[in-house]
């Protein structure tokens, strides 16, 4: 027991819960042209492309000018455009500085490429930054037959859209799958859920717990994207922390609370402005904010289920054997340290 203690604090101190690097690109068909914008996080470009030749930590027009070759190299190289079927080149053009609304620098590339003839069918693949960050995103905002959608790219998954009939297919399923992703990395919400369970585990606590879970951590995560409440990230991030660590000092003290439904929709609010975080920083445009709102709601909720179900299962079988005690115990001591590792971690 003492070995399960010692690797879940270990494990809590070098996993990072909502760690999320992005990139962004617009993207405009119209006729037989397609231009897009693209926008790189400086810093990581510059490691791969080496913009900042002088070496002063800064990087200036020229310097990014100088690299135009390299930076048209490493464009075509990764993000590959196919209209009707062919393949086509996407030129660079315009190259510039932006910062987003944190204040986060990025290199921002405009690049465009022209059809033999009007576009019926284009399919973009983007995996920019898979040499740093294997999970890299990027978001797209896609404006085709006079519709805008939206999509999250990374190094699995093309886009395909049609200048005829539109969807809103492409948006719904790419936040979806951005949804499952984040609750199967979101190791303290998995923490959370674990120590709520780890106690009571008859099917109607099961049944209560995951619901009131749900239902309050989709409505803040709904207020907190459409900017209704906005709460300081840090003080949500810290809150989830004490939640985990208050979860395992009660399994340690209450061996069977009651009414633990009511403490999962209590903190359940907390963490659903901690989903919130990822399309936070994604800062998506109101325009088909619902549908990806929806998608990623839809795809944290699969993900649950398949995690609870998982749980579930090995929970019984070892409230059913003479250890029951000590393993609760154990686990309920190292999610304990744990969230109070995390708290401090993320106090300002």
């Amino acid at each position: 027991m003492r070995t399960i203690l010692t690797f879940t604090v270990l494990l809590g101190v070098t996993l990072s819960a909502h760690a999320l690097s992005v990139s962004y690109a617009q993207f405009s068909v119209q006729d037989s042209h397609i231009a897009a914008i693209v926008r790189l996080p400086i810093d990581d470009i510059d490691l791969l492309v080496r913009l900042d030749t002088d070496l002063d930590g800064r990087i200036s027009p020229a310097e990014i000018e100088a690299a135009r070759a390299r930076l048209q190299a490493y464009v075509t190289k990764h993000l590959r455009v196919r209209v009707d079927g062919t393949l086509v080149s996407m030129m660079i053009g315009r190259l510039s500085l932006w910062r987003d609304p944190a204040k986060a620098q990025y290199l921002e590339v405009e690049c465009a490429a022209t059809a033999p003839r009007t576009i019926e069918a284009v399919s973009i693949q983007s995996d920019f930054l898979v040499e740093l960050y294997p999970a890299h995103k990027t978001l797209g905002e896609m404006q085709i037959a006079g519709r805008r959608e939206q999509f999250v790219f990374d190094a699995q998954h093309v886009y395909q859209g049609r200048a005829a009939a539109g969807s809103a297919s492409a948006t719904l399923f790419s936040f979806l799958r951005l949804g499952i992703e984040h609750i199967f990395t979101g190791y303290d919400h998995i923490l959370f859920l674990f120590g709520l369970l780890l106690v009571g585990t008859g099917l109607r606590n099961l049944v209560a717990v995951v619901t009131s879970f749900t239902v309050a951590h989709s409505a803040t995560l709904a207020l907190a994207t459409f900017g209704v409440v906005s709460p300081v990230p840090w003080t949500i991030e810290a809150a989830i922390a004490l939640s985990i660590a208050y979860i395992g000092i009660e399994n340690l003290f209450v061996p069977n609370p009651r009414y633990r439904w009511k403490i999962s929709f209590l903190f359940g609010l907390v963490h659903g402005f901690g989903f919130a975080t990822v399309l936070r920083d994604l800062h998506l445009a109101r325009a088909g904010l619902a549908m990806s709102l929806f998608g990623f709601n839809a795809g944290v909720e699969i993900g649950q289920i398949a995690i609870v179900s998982a749980m579930y299962p090995l929970l019984q079988l070892v409230a059913r054997t003479p250890y029951r005690v000590a393993v609760t115990r154990a686990a309920s001591s190292a999610i304990t340290a744990v969230g109070l590792i995390w708290f401090y971690q993320r106090l300002p």
